[in-house]
């Protein structure tokens, strides 16, 4: 069941949005990129976010279950992601994420100058909210590491159903074989 709230501005100026199953929360923005050279700007946030090293921060928070910028016209992108945890928690959350928030944050219109602190990065996406109305995850009620629990184990069972195999490695005639 999707449920939007009505309450008044949140920590940050975040607003609320809407939640599943207690759980997954989006948050989305519309951000310009900076003018001087907007292609510029969108294939450095493209490097930033598309490197191994960005994937494995965001991995390490394990709450997000998606983020995406999509760039709608030549100056602006959407920021979309979906999360387990209340949108400022989400934000919080990047507090260890610093350097890489900044980062990408450096490439839109007004974004706070690099000496600012931490919740100036917050508020500034605030600033940016889009309100959310509507959205579908296929297991809201899911945390980002239940699934990889459950991923791991099944992982595991393949493995063992591998190695039990007579003789191992091979089908022997009336022996199914699993397509996972």
């Amino acid at each position: 069941m999707t449920v939007a709230t009505a309450k008044g501005p949140l920590k940050y100026g975040l607003r609320e949005t809407v939640r599943l199953a207690d759980n997954v929360t989006p948050f989305a923005a519309l951000l310009t990129l900076k003018q001087d050279d907007p292609d510029g700007h969108a294939k450095a946030l493209a490097e930033i976010t598309g490197s191994a090293e960005f994937a494995e921060k965001v991995n390490e928070m394990a709450m997000i279950h998606i983020f995406c910028l999509t760039r709608i016209n030549r100056d602006q992108i959407l920021f979309q992601t979906n999360f387990d945890a209340d949108v400022v928690t989400y934000f919080e959350g990047f507090k260890d994420l610093e350097a890489e928030l900044r980062a990408v944050i450096g490439h839109f219109e007004g974004s706070p100058s690099p000496d600012s602190d931490f919740t100036g990065l917050i508020e500034f996406m605030a600033a940016h909210q889009a309100d959310v109305i509507q959205y579908y995850c296929a297991y809201p009620e899911l945390t980002v590491n239940q699934i990889r629990r459950d991923a791991d184990w099944r992982m595991k069972v393949i493995e063992l159903q591998r190695n039990l195999a007579k003789p191992p490695g091979k089908v022997v005639w009336g022996q199914a074989t699993s397509a996972l």
